[in-house]
């Protein structure tokens, strides 16, 4: 039992229904679209970016790899006085942090 759904007022009210369907489906879309360049360009953004920190890095690396050689040396050649400079180190920075 119950009533048919035909008619013009059942017509005059999924007409609004459909439309508000449409209105959300292409308002969705543009949001994915949206979405999706914005993902793109965040995406080019990173690749710039960690290109150029991979560049800086190997720079840095070129220029300090000499006092890095000397630096190995002078640690295996002296262990005691690496050992000594790098605790007092820790310890000036903790003094520091504490004070702080």
């Amino acid at each position: 039992m119950g009533f048919p759904m035909s008619g013009g007022w059942a017509d005059s009210a999924r007409r609004p229904m459909q439309d508000a369907r449409e209105a959300i489906g292409e308002v969705g879309e543009a949001a994915r679209r949206g979405y999706d360049d914005a993902a793109h360009r965040a995406r080019q953004a990173y690749g710039d970016v960690s290109e150029r920190a991979r560049e800086a890095y190997d720079q840095v690396g070129d220029y300090i790899g000499p006092y890095r050689q000397s630096f190995e040396d002078a640690v295996v050649s002296n262990p005691v006085k690496a050992v000594g400079v790098s605790l007092a180190v820790g310890v000036f920075l903790g003094w520091l942090i504490k004070r702080s």
